[in-house]
């Protein structure tokens, strides 16, 4: 998968059994032409057809490098795999109005058929027609490895963009985007510092709030809205900063977007955060450390890392995919509001 970011191609391996295992895990750079072309297409919006038979031609030709690399990489036998679950790349992300959908780009057919490996794929759009946002997809999986009988958990997952799980002991789950979680830090850091993040939440933790800035953002309808629910670039990209907040110092800037991220988490999950005794943090935004303090400073439960239970945090949702494809495979039903359909269409390579 790749997620929001955009920062790479995240692969993992697992096995299957009583308990789920997570084998190998490896994240590959995009080719810089390609991910600037992605850059684009998701700042701008805008998209011919042509280009977009090209793109998601050439995004397949990515995925399937990365998968053929980190099968040599991992000395992994091609035959003792089930099949290879591809979210894609987000390009657009529209689950509500008369006609919902989402974009994933990689063509599937192209993986499948450069790694000769059976490939599972449009989750998202398979979700939406069940009745559901299409995002987040992760967490029945969370309730498959962090669920516990003793107690309540809520799951942290912070991308680009930040969602989370809460795990009713072993009886159930609910799911939600809760707004940005990196997206706007990095968009701005790679368009403004020529950086492509701010690395530990450095130069953040040195800068003053802008709060009328802060204010107006956390006024967005987005937030207003009920849960669950879900976002992507479309919404949080760089022209919803306010141009107030660009006149700041960068510091001053990073330091308001990270606080908006940290507000937004804690207000989305708040309710929750009563009934559970601990919070497990996973994706890549745990490494930034200034925005792990903003969200310890708005919650009063420890956060704790998903390492403590096996899992690397950034191998989370490449790890979903996979458990999700394994699920179509074997033709479990997932429940999807009060709907239930198998999530993803499998996409058969021919030789």
């Amino acid at each position: 998968m790749s997620g929001t970011s955009y920062d790479g191609i995240d692969v993992c391996a697992i096995s299957l059994g009583l308990d789920i295992k997570l084998l190998h895990f490896a994240s590959y750079k995009y080719p810089v032409k390609l991910r600037k072309e992605i850059a684009r297409v998701i700042e701008h919006q805008i998209l011919s057809l042509q280009n977009y038979s090209d793109l998601n031609f050439h995004i397949g030709i990515a995925f399937a490098k990365a998968i053929d690399d980190f099968i040599v990489d991992h000395k992994i036998t091609k035959s003792k795999i089930c099949a290879i679950g591809l979210s894609g790349q987000t390009l657009w992300h529209q689950p509500q109005g008369n006609y919902p959908f989402s974009i994933q780009a990689g063509d599937p057919r192209v993986v499948a058929k450069k790694c000769e490996v059976d490939v599972v794929s449009d989750f998202r759009n398979d979700h939406i027609k069940l009745g559901g946002e299409g995002a987040p997809l992760v967490p029945a999986f969370h309730q498959r490895i962090f669920a516990s009988s003793k107690q309540s958990r809520l799951i942290l997952n912070i991308g680009g963009i930040a969602n989370y799980s809460f795990l009713e002991k072993a009886q159930g789950f609910i799911g939600s985007d809760s707004g940005p979680g990196n997206a706007l830090l990095d968009a701005y850091c790679q368009k403004y510092l020529n950086c492509p993040f701010d690395k530990n939440g450095l130069m953040a933790r040195k800068g003053d709030l802008h709060l009328s800035s802060l204010n107006k953002m956390l006024s967005h309808p987005f937030f207003k809205k009920r849960y669950p629910k879900s976002t992507g670039k479309e919404v949080f990209n760089l022209t919803f900063i306010p141009k107030a907040l660009l006149k700041q110092k960068p510091e001053n800037i990073l330091a308001t977007l990270t606080e908006l991220s940290a507000i937004t988490i804690h207000k989305s999950t708040r309710k929750k955060e009563k009934l559970v005794e601990e919070i497990i943090v996973c994706g890549g935004g745990i490494n930034n450390i200034f925005l792990m303090e903003r969200i310890n400073h708005y919650t009063s439960i420890p956060l704790c890392s998903s390492d403590r239970f096996g899992f690397q945090p950034q191998s989370i949702e490449a790890m979903a995919f996979g458990w999700l494809a394994a699920q179509r495979v074997r033709e479990l039903p997932l429940k999807v509001k009060k709907n239930s359909g198998l999530l993803g269409t499998v996409t058969k390579f021919k030789s």
